[in-house]
């Protein structure tokens, strides 16, 4: 019923808190001919210490909402250790922020838990074959993003050295690497941010590079 792109079993990974709910998907996949689960962890921080430790999987089923690390924050952890391995995001929440984020951290697929689980099987076996898998609702949401996103730029009243520190962490680097790029203390680049903040009014980094990526701001 589904093409495989390869004639061995996908290997998937589940990361999913809900314990009635994680093993319904653990045993829906391993019911399919094409489709095996070997691990399913209630964190990222446990899917983490796997995947330092085992063969790493083709394709992720992850929530957003789990104890500690987030879904959202576990992305580029797992990409670091894993960047191969597929990520399928698995939720029930379709609020524009966390979709906008989870694509820009690296996730490859956006389901809602709404969906049934032929479509799960089908999307899985989507993104290994090289394509992106979206619930209907969510790709709706992302043309419109993308078509608000040829709006003008706002103008927030931002400094040269504050766009120079909006780019630097654009780029992915912490607090001490943007200081020491900048050659500046961490103490300064502090003050800077929260003048950021203010002009942007955002209250998190994450908020932060979303809404810079959002607006073009660079």
């Amino acid at each position: 019923m589904y093409s495989n792109c390869s004639s061995d079993k996908i290997h998937i990974m589940i990361i999913e808190d809900d314990a009635i709910y994680r093993e319904s998907i653990a045993d829906l996949i391993n019911d399919t001919d094409t489709l095996i689960c070997e691990h399913a962890c209630e964190s990222c921080e446990e899917a983490l210490v796997v995947l330092e430790k085992q063969d790493v999987p083709q394709v992720i089923l992850l929530d957003i909402q789990l104890p500690g690390i987030s879904g959202i924050e576990g992305i580029s952890k797992i990409k670091a250790l894993s960047p191969s391995t597929q990520i399928i995001m698995l939720t029930v929440f379709d609020d524009d922020d966390k979709v906008f984020n989870a694509i820009c951290q690296g996730a490859t697929g956006y389901l809602l838990k709404s969906i049934g689980g032929e479509e799960i099987q089908q999307a899985v076996t989507q993104v290994v074959c090289g394509g992106a898998a979206m619930s209907p609702v969510i790709a709706a949401k992302i043309l419109k993003m993308f078509s608000e996103y040829n709006q003008p730029t706002k103008d927030y009243g931002l400094t040269e050295r504050e766009k120079e520190i909006l780019k630097i962490l654009v780029e992915g680097k912490n607090k001490k690497q943007s200081a020491a790029e900048l050659f500046i203390s961490q103490h300064t680049l502090d003050t800077h941010l929260k003048n950021i903040y203010a002009k942007l009014h955002v209250h998190s980094q994450i908020d932060l590079v979303s809404k810079t990526l959002k607006e073009h701001l660079l």
